[in-house]
């Protein structure tokens, strides 16, 4: 059975970044409001969300419910269905979205500090500098 999980321990703090790291990603229709429903195929499990990505948007994906982005306290965390995680985007997708969200950062800093941004990957660990 399907449900929808949130991952409050990874939140992101600015929604500009994450916006920025969806569309890197290759979400670039959202939908931005105030609780705004989330659509599954489970009508019982009801979730709401501040940023949203509609499955139906995203059909390169066949997903089974929206993408949410719930704003708490801490910042927006990610309000997924299992499922999704499982079959569609991969048990992964939240912590690589959490990589091109502080590259994001990083590049917004290069660019306030007038240097460059380089980005080196070595195996699985990418690490970002700025060098100005």
């Amino acid at each position: 059975m399907s449900k929808y999980m949130a991952f409050e321990s990874q939140s992101f703090a600015n929604s500009e970044l994450l916006l920025e790291a969806l569309a890197e990603s290759g979400f670039t229709t959202v939908v931005q409001g105030k609780d705004l429903q989330l659509n599954g195929w489970d009508k019982r499990d009801r979730r709401t969300a501040d940023i949203l990505i509609r499955r139906s948007d995203v059909k390169q994906h066949h997903l089974l419910s929206d993408i949410g982005f719930q704003k708490t306290a801490g910042g927006y965390v990610a309000v997924l269905d299992d499922m999704d995680l499982d079959y569609r985007l991969g048990r992964d997708f939240v912590t690589k979205l959490q990589s091109r969200y502080h590259e994001a950062a990083a590049r917004k800093m290069a660019k306030r500090l007038g240097g460059t941004l380089i980005r080196e990957q070595i195996g699985k660990t990418i690490k970002i500098r700025v060098k100005f």
